[in-house]
C-alpha cells in the first residue's frame, strides 16, 4: 500500500513522461522556466535525497531518462510517437484505463492488484505470479516470505496480507529503459538522419570534401581578398552554391544542400575577408540536442584553422604553377638575355632558385601538417565516432560519443587549450607562407615584365635587375624567420609529453618534419 503511488508515478513517468507529483514526492524534478531547445540537458534531473533506499541510484538514473526519452520524442521529435504501440511494456502497475485499475482503486490495496494476475487456489501458476511481487533485494519467491503458506492459502488469504513487496523491477525498468531508448536512438539515426548530417559537417565544415573545397578556393579567391567590410554574405552564398554545382557535392542530398551556407564574422579593422569567412551548417531540432552551439563553434575553429591550412596549400599550388609558366616562357627567350643583359639573366636565374627552395620547405611543412590533421586526426576519430554510435544504446551514448570525437579533433589539430603553443607556431608559419605567396607573385610579374620590355624594345633600358635583387633580399629574410619559426614549432611538438591517443601520430609528425634531422643541426649552440 506504502509504494502504491511510488509506483504509479514511476508508471506514469515511464510510459507517458508525466510527473504526477502533487506533493513533491517523486526523485525526478523537472524545471518548467528551462526552454524547451534545453529540455534534454536541463528541463529534468533527479533528486538523489528522494531516491528510495529500495532503488540504485542506477536505476533511478534509468527511470530518469527513460522519462526524459519519452518527453524528447514528444515534444521534440514533431509527429513522432513515443513508442509504437505493439513494442510498448507493460505498466509497473495497472493502468488506469484497465478494469485492474477500478479495483485497485477500490481495494486500495496491493494484494488486489495481485490478486487480478492470481487464479484462486494456488498451485504452481498462483506461484509464478507471485514470484513477479518482491522488492530488489527481498525475498524473491512468496516460499521465502515467512509465515505464508501458499499450498493452503486461498486468494482471500493471501489478500488479506498487509504487505507484499514488488519483484523484478529492476527488469521492468530496464526493459522500459531500453526499448524506449533505442526506439529513439533509432529516431535519430534513421529518421532524422543524424550520421548523414554528421558526415555532412565533415565534409563540408571540415573540409573533407576535397573537389569541393578546391573548387570554392579558385572562385571565391578574388572575392575574400577583399576587405572584409566591402564583402557581403548573399554574393559568397552565391560562389558557394556555384562551387556546389561544379564539384561531386551536388550529389549530396537536397535536405544537406539546403542547410549548407555562409557566415561572416564581425570584420575588424584591416582585416580581408578570409579572415572573417565561414561555412555554416543550419541545425534544427531534434538535432540541436548533438549539435548543440557550443559544438558548432568547435566546428567553426576546426573550420578557421583547416581552411586557412588549404588556402595556403592552395597558394603554394598556384606559385609552383606559375613558375613553370615563367620556366617555359624564359626558354625561347634565354639567348637574347645571355647576350641582351647577362646580369639580369644571372639575377632572375638566381632568385627563382630561392624561389623554388624556399617553396619546396614551406610546401612540405604545410603537406606534412594536412596530412596529419585530415588522415591521422579525422579519420581516427571518425572511425571511433562510427563505432561508439553503432553501439550507443541512449541518446546520452550518442551525444557522448560525438563529444569524445569533437575533443579529438580538437586534441589532434592542436585546437584544445593545453596545444595552444603549437597552434600559435603553426598559425605564425601559414602567415609566413602567406607573405611567401605574395612576394613570389611581385617576383614572378618583375620576371614576366622584364621579358615583355625585352621582346618590345630591344635595345632599351633593363631596370629589373635591382628589383629582382631587393625580391631576393626579403626571399633569403622571410627564408630565415622561416627556419626559426619552424625549429621553435619542433620545441613546442616536442614538449608536448603526451597527447593521449595521438601521442604515437604526434611523434611521427615530428618525424616527417625533420626526417633527415637538418632543422636539428641548425638550430644555435647553447
Amino acid at each position: 500500500r506504502v509504494l502504491a503511488p511510488l509506483l504509479s508515478m514511476m508508471r506514469a513517468w515511464m510510459t507517458e513522461g508525466e510527473l504526477q507529483d502533487p506533493f513533491g514526492e517523486f526523485f525526478v524534478c523537472a524545471d518548467a522556466s528551462v526552454p524547451l531547445e534545453d529540455l534534454w540537458t536541463r528541463m529534468y534531473s533527479l533528486d538523489i535525497e528522494m531516491v528510495p533506499s529500495f532503488l540504485s541510484l542506477d536505476l533511478a538514473r534509468k527511470i530518469l531518462l527513460t522519462g526524459k526519452s519519452v518527453n524528447f520524442i514528444r515534444l521534440c521529435c514533431a509527429g513522432q510517437e513515443p513508442l509504437p504501440i505493439a513494442s510498448r511494456p507493460g505498466p509497473l502497475l495497472p493502468s488506469p484505463k484497465s478494469a485492474g485499475a477500478g479495483a485497485l482503486r477500490r481495494s486500495g490495496s496491493l494484494a488486489s492488484a495481485a490478486s487480478l494476475a492470481m487464479p484462486s487456489g494456488g498451485g504452481p501458476s498462483w506461484k509464478a505470479a507471485a514470484t513477479t511481487l518482491a522488492l530488489p533485494g527481498d525475498a524473491r519467491t512468496v516460499e521465502d516470505i515467512p509465515g505464508l503458506n501458499i499450498n493452503g492459502s486461498s486468494e482471500a488469504d493471501f489478500m488479506g496480507r498487509k504487505e507484499l513487496p514488488f519483484a523484478a523491477l529492476n527488469a521492468l525498468v530496464e526493459q522500459a529503459a531500453m526499448r524506449t531508448n533505442n526506439h529513439l536512438v533509432a529516431l535519430m539515426m534513421d529518421h532524422y538522419a543524424l550520421g548523414e548530417h554528421c558526415l555532412a559537417l565533415r565534409r563540408f565544415l571540415l573540409l573533407g570534401q576535397g573537389d569541393f573545397v578546391e573548387s570554392l578556393l579558385d572562385m571565391a579567391g578574388s572575392e575574400l581578398s577583399r576587405n572584409a567590410s566591402d564583402v557581403y554574405r548573399h554574393q559568397l552564398q552565391g560562389v558557394l552554391d556555384m562551387a556546389v554545382r561544379q564539384t561531386n557535392a551536388q550529389f549530396c542530398s537536397p535536405d544537406v544542400l539546403a542547410r549548407l551556407g555562409v557566415k561572416l564574422l564581425q570584420p575588424s579593422a584591416g582585416e580581408k575577408a578570409w579572415d572573417i569567412f565561414l561555412l555554416d551548417y543550419a541545425i534544427n531540432s531534434p538535432l540541436h540536442v548533438v549539435f548543440t552551439p557550443a559544438a558548432l563553434q568547435k566546428y567553426d575553429r576546426a573550420f578557421a584553422f583547416l581552411w586557412r591550412l588549404r588556402r595556403v596549400s592552395h597558394g603554394l599550388a598556384g606559385c609552383w604553377s606559375q613558375q613553370m609558366v615563367l620556366q617555359r616562357h624564359l626558354v625561347s627567350w634565354l639567348p637574347k638575355l645571355r647576350s641582351r643583359a647577362p646580369e639580369l639573366r644571372m639575377e632572375m636565374r638566381q632568385t627563382l632558385h630561392k624561389c623554388a627552395c624556399l617553396r619546396n620547405e614551406i610546401h612540405h611543412f604545410v603537406q606534412n601538417i594536412q596530412s596529419y590533421v585530415m588522415c591521422e586526426v579525422l579519420e581516427t576519430s571518425w572511425a571511433k565516432l562510427q563505432r561508439g554510435w553503432k553501439k550507443s544504446l541512449d541518446l546520452d551514448q550518442v551525444i557522448a560519443e560525438h563529444q569524445q570525437y569533437l575533443s579529438s579533433l580538437e586534441e589532434g589539430a592542436f585546437l584544445a587549450p593545453r596545444t595552444e603553443p603549437v597552434l600559435t607556431a603553426i598559425i605564425a608559419l601559414l602567415g609566413l607562407a602567406l607573405e611567401f605567396t605574395e612576394l613570389h607573385d611581385q617576383v614572378c610579374s618583375s620576371a614576366f615584365e622584364a621579358v615583355e620590355v625585352l621582346h618590345s624594345e630591344p635595345d632599351g633600358p633593363m631596370p629589373f635587375a635591382r628589383s629582382l635583387a631587393e625580391g631576393r633580399a626579403q626571399i633569403d629574410q622571410l627564408g630565415a624567420s622561416f627556419l626559426a619559426r619552424l625549429q621553435s614549432l619542433l620545441r613546442a611538438l616536442e614538449a608536448q609529453a603526451t597527447l593521449g591517443q595521438v601521442s604515437a601520430d604526434l611523434r611521427f609528425l615530428i618525424c616527417r618534419l625533420d626526417f633527415n634531422g637538418y632543422y636539428e643541426n641548425k638550430r644555435p649552440l647553447r
